[in-house]
This record gives C-alpha cells, structure tokens and sequence, in this order.
C-alpha cells in the first residue's frame, strides 16, 4: 500500500469519526474533554513505559523479541486503562473492568519479555 493510500484511508476513517461524534447527542463537552484527558495520560503511560525499556533493557538482536514482548504487554496494560476509566457510550465486558486475567496475561508479557531480554531466560 503506498504513502498516499494510507493517508487517504486515516484521513476518511478521521472524518468518518468526527461525523459521527458531532450527530451523537450523548457526546457533550465534558465527554470530549474527559476522553481527550484520558487520551493525554495514556500516551504519558506509553512513553514512560517506552523510555524505561530504552534506559534499562539491553539493546541489540539478542534483545528484540523481549523487548517486544514487554512494550505489547505495557501496552495492553494501558489499553485495560483506558478501558476501565474513559468515558464510554456502553458498558464493556465485566471480565475487563474487574482485575483478573487479562491483567496477568499483561504483567505475565511484561515479566517474561524483561527476563527474555535481559538473558535470564
């Protein structure tokens, strides 16, 4: 797919979003503001996550695929953040927004990606 495909495909999904928020009468001020908050401090939780694993994991071939492990389970954390916390038009799943197991697939990741690539496994 080429540069200018793409960016006509998120240009009309982004369009396609904005549409739909502005015809939705549940979607107020407040609920545009909070959202974008929630947005903030999980892109803060993304780049703390990121500079941890580059200031403390080891870098190089050896250390890749641990490394990828962790930031997708760092990741995911955050994702089941912003799931239990953004505001939202209907209820997700309750297996989400209690602590269970999607929480410890995620630190499972996390813990196995750093031993990964830290060598101990």
């Amino acid at each position: 797919m080429t540069g200018l495909a793409m960016v006509l495909i998120v240009a009309a999904i982004a369009i396609a979003a904005i549409v739909q928020i502005r015809a939705d009468p549940r979607i107020g001020r407040a609920f545009i503001h909070e959202s974008l908050r929630v947005l903030a401090l999980y892109a803060a939780f993304l780049a703390v996550g990121f500079m941890l694993m580059w200031l403390l994991l080891p870098k190089g071939p050896d250390a890749a695929l641990g490394a990828s492990a962790a930031f997708l389970g760092w990741v995911g954390f955050g994702m089941l953040g912003l799931i239990r916390f953004a505001p939202r038009l209907r209820e997700p799943p309750r297996w989400l927004m209690r602590v269970g197991i999607a929480d410890l697939v995620c630190l499972a990741l996390i813990a196995g990606g750093v031993a990964s690539a830290t060598g101990l496994i």
